[in-house]
């Protein structure tokens, strides 16, 4: 992986496991690199899904990246909104929506002002009633 490509990352979504056991907890978090591709950076405790065993008793926990497809991501996504044990935010759909708001607000303004025009522009004369 180019490491120029991997120090322009945008955080897309993330993913903690919020289990019981200190030592069963990991973290996901999705990045999109500047040439759009998609990376997972995870942090796993010694007896979590990405924890390592290395001796009779003893696991130690990893961190580290792998490389995701558009499908393999999306799926990624479904399955960590569904699960209840842990606490997934999906900042693409966040900003979106703070797009969406922010895109409605100018809207609504744009039309609030052409109506104080076609209101300002009409003397009571030419009211109809």
């Amino acid at each position: 992986m180019d490491k120029r490509k991997y120090e322009t990352k945008t955080l897309i979504a993330e993913y903690r496991d919020l289990s019981k056991l200190k030592e069963c907890r990991f973290s996901e978090n999705a990045y999109e690199l500047k040439d759009g591709s998609k990376i997972i950076e995870y942090d796993g405790a010694g007896l979590s899904i990405y924890g390592t065993y290395i001796a009779f008793g003893k696991n130690i926990g990893r961190k580290g990246v792998y490389s995701i497809t558009n499908n393999e991501y999306k799926i990624w996504k479904a399955i960590r909104k569904e699960n209840k044990e842990g606490y997934f935010i999906d900042w693409e759909e966040e900003a979106n929506e703070q797009l969406e708001k922010s895109w409605q607000n100018q809207f609504n303004e744009l039309v609030r002002k052409e109506h104080e025009n076609i209101l300002e522009s009409i003397t009571c004369d030419e009211l109809p009633f």
